[in-house]
């Protein structure tokens, strides 16, 4: 077949060409319905397949260059073949012919521009060519190429959901691949499109993290020099050390650096992007201070508080025998509390589709079931309730408080870090619970509730 001759050819012989910048064809309707009545009316421009006959069984012999659109159609319409004009063009032409035919479409998405630029670089085109075949700015050709180093897979659902060509830019721009996978995926979607204010908002943080972040590597090397990370960022809030300066990293004044002023033994800890620096306390190491005796005797103190008051709610839960009136208004509220989730330790109600060991363990003493030697392993908690009679009133109350009373996620309001009394929704919510049906706290628990009982009227130093 001669240049410029047309032919016709099979459309079994024909594919689009790979690296064909446009993806979607989108709807090919109308162009089928027209194709069919009046034929083509414009012929196929092609170039011989670079793939060998072996490869895709003896089938596809040439690629489509220009047409791709009228392929689709013509084979909705029941072509059986084309006019075609073979090209002799090397693939550099190829790539920048598709480019030209389709890059001011209106359905070709920013993706699609961004990777057949990009193919047009990698081919050894300048960007002042680009922009002559093109016809688009430098401006916007950069811009494009910095989308098409985004992860493929999700830059392209991103431009889906609606991402705006300037934010994905920014995107870009965030050196960490998981960032930039995060951001192009974790965008909530709503039936008015991406929330855009938020993703904006998420971009500029991280952003503001990298820098954050660059400068303070360069910040560490100088400080490295005479201070010592600390080994567990946890001791800073011990009586190991003593807080003697502070750095609050502001990325508009650069890498400037106020070390403290004290001669002595320094570490550093990062702490939300700043560094804190310390002085080991001067002390015989063996030997606690009264502060330290009397502030871990209040520690101890909170803690045998905050069990004795868990106690009273597990004595009543274990007891508990409730009305049929009861009972019908606590699978009601089971109900909120599947989907409403009022004790909110468990994330969107985990406990009430898997529990560990650590819950059946606490829901059975809740439910007054202690452990039995030899049981069936095949037997179901249901199962076993019902085998044990126990009151369904009182298996729902105790699995509606698993979430709420466990010792250590719920100490309670008396702070087992310092002794200070400490408000505490999550609790208000188990007492809740608890008095709708019946229970009634003691003069102390009370007190214990509202911070007014003696142990937090005690000063310590």
């Amino acid at each position: 077949m001669n240049e410029n001759s047309i032919r016709m050819i099979p459309t079994d012989w024909l594919a689009h060409h790979p690296d064909n910048p446009r993806q979607d064809l989108g709807d090919l309707t109308e162009l089928a319905a027209s194709i069919k009545a009046n034929g083509i009316m414009q012929n196929l421009t092609i170039v011989e397949s670079q793939e060998q006959p072996g490869d895709t069984d003896g089938i596809c012999h040439f690629w489509v260059v220009i047409g791709n659109r009228r392929l689709e159609a013509a084979r909705m319409a029941g072509l059986k073949e084309l006019p075609c004009v073979l090209s002799d063009m090397d693939h550099r032409e190829q790539i920048a012919t598709m480019l030209e035919e389709n890059m001011h479409r209106a359905d070709l998405t920013v993706w699609e521009q961004a990777k057949g630029i990009q193919t047009m670089m990698d081919l050894g085109f300048t960007k002042d060519e680009v922009s002559e075949k093109t016809g688009f700015s430098k401006t916007t050709i950069e811009r494009r190429l910095a989308v098409a180093t985004l992860p493929e897979k999700q830059a392209k659902e991103a431009v889906g959901y609606g991402y705006d060509l300037l934010d994905l830019v920014e995107i870009s721009k965030i050196e960490d691949r998981k960032k930039q996978e995060d951001l192009l995926k974790g965008t909530p979607v709503t039936v008015h499109g991406i929330d855009t204010a938020w993703l904006r908002q998420r971009i500029r943080s991280a952003l503001q993290d990298q820098e954050k972040q660059k400068i303070l590597d360069v910040l560490l090397k100088e400080i490295q020099t005479f201070a010592k990370p600390m080994k567990n960022s946890s001791d800073r809030w011990s009586n190991k050390y003593e807080q003697v300066g502070e750095l609050t990293i502001k990325i508009e004044e650069g890498a400037k650096v106020k070390y403290p002023k004290e001669n002595g033994n320094y570490y550093y800890c990062v702490s939300y992007g700043d560094i804190e620096f310390y002085l080991p306390v001067k002390r015989d190491r063996h030997q606690k201070t009264e502060a330290e005796i009397a502030f871990e005797k209040r520690q101890h103190d909170a803690k045998e508080l905050n069990e004795r008051m868990r106690e009273n709610r597990i004595a009543f839960c274990a007891s508990f025998t409730p009305s049929k009136m009861q009972e019908a208004h606590l699978k009601a509220k089971l109900w909120d509390y599947v989907f409403g989730w009022k004790c909110r330790y468990l994330t969107n109600g985990e406990f009430f589709t898997s529990y560990h060991s650590w819950s059946i363990d606490l829901f059975r003493k809740l439910a007054g079931m202690p452990k039995e030697e030899g049981k069936d392993p095949q037997e179901s908690l249901l199962e076993e309730i019902e085998r044990r009679n126990i009151p369904k009133g009182r298996a729902i109350l105790a699995w509606m408080l698993c979430g709420g009373i466990r010792a250590d996620d719920r100490p309670g309001y008396a702070s087992q870090y310092d002794g200070n009394y400490k408000k505490d929704e999550d609790m208000d919510d188990v007492y809740t619970i608890l008095m709708d049906n019946g229970y009634q706290m003691t003069e102390e628990e009370q007190q214990w509730r509202d911070g007014t009982h003696p142990f937090f009227r005690k000063e310590t130093k």
